[in-house]
């Protein structure tokens, strides 16, 4: 018998040529109808939440909420609400409500300026801190900056739910993170570098 400890898990999804096959094959329409059936009640009919434990889907990358739901589908990730939902769903219908959200508005509620946040959290963001070896936020999370495809966009993102995220990621307590990325960035930030990182975001930038 073995004593090695159980491996961590991690995301189950790999990018194959079928998988994306099926985000291309999605169609917005389905994605609606089953939205309206198990999402809205938590995410919105547009994908603007109600409340901050709910992330806002509205405009987010298909693959990055695909990416998320296969995760709870497949115990990468869990939550009391959506490992149940996703595990009740096939992988075309998570493409299908991928799909959906990703084509709602975005909401940019609180349009501001970058002499808003303070220069070092802008710096994080635009530059990172090569001196602790965290990259820029904005080398992956910002729309079209080419990074890993299943990476979400943050901009207009409740504050709450981002700061939880990377206080999860550094503790590990989330960890269906590719690669341990964020698991391995997260954990170098202090608790008033989360705060503004998050607060930036839910501040609208781009």
């Amino acid at each position: 018998m073995s004593d090695r400890t159980p491996p961590t898990p991690v995301s189950q999804v790999v990018w194959t040529p079928d998988v994306l096959q099926i985000l291309a094959d999605a169609k917005p329409e389905r994605g609606r109808a089953k939205a309206q059936e198990v999402c809205v009640a938590c995410h919105g009919e547009q994908g603007v939440s109600a409340t901050p434990e709910y992330p806002h889907l509205a405009g987010q990358s298909g693959a990055a909420i695909y990416k998320q739901l296969n995760d709870y589908r497949t115990g990468s990730r869990t939550h009391q609400l959506m490992t149940d939902i996703a595990k009740a769903l096939d992988e075309a219908t998570l493409a299908d409500v991928a799909a959906y959200y990703a084509a709602q508005p975005k909401r940019n509620p609180n349009p501001a300026t970058l002499a808003d946040s303070p220069p070092e959290i802008v710096r994080l963001v635009e530059l990172g801190d090569p001196s602790r070896n965290i990259p820029p936020c904005a080398a992956c999370h910002r729309p079209g900056s080419g990074g890993p495809i299943e990476t979400p966009i943050l901009s207009e993102q409740w504050k709450e739910y981002v700061a939880l995220q990377l206080k999860m990621y550094a503790t590990g307590d989330r960890r269906n993170d590719v690669y341990g990325r964020m698991r391995e960035i997260a954990s170098k930030l202090t608790p008033a570098e989360i705060n503004g990182l998050a607060t930036y975001y839910r501040a609208g930038f781009r």
